[in-house]
């Protein structure tokens, strides 16, 4: 599947930009965003800023918020069906990439 990633470091970045990752799949693995963003961070861009895990782990706490495919979610509970998607943060309040100002 295509992962298109919302990415900007205010320190580093003129402009927010985005950038697209080839990631392998098996929709019957349920595998959710941030189990995705964790693959993608840990195997092949470990720059990617987001939300790993922040504390909660069930969808309670919503420190993982993100938008995709332009539609507000958990990253830890929106389950992938395989298809491309487009991460972005919920708000336009960019720490760096995914990590917004609460």
């Amino acid at each position: 599947m295509n992962v298109k990633v919302f990415r900007f470091d205010p320190k580093n970045d003129d402009a927010p930009y985005y950038k697209e990752y080839q990631v392998d799949i098996n929709s019957k693995d349920h595998m959710t965003v941030m189990t995705l963003l964790e693959f993608i961070s840990n195997e092949i861009d470990g720059s990617l800023s987001f939300y790993s895990h922040s504390a909660c782990l069930h969808g309670i706490c919503g420190r993982c918020a993100v938008k995709v495919n332009g539609k507000p979610c958990l990253a830890c509970q929106k389950v992938l069906d395989g298809n491309d998607i487009v991460i972005e943060p919920l708000k336009n309040e960019v720490v760096k990439d995914l990590v917004i100002r609460n």
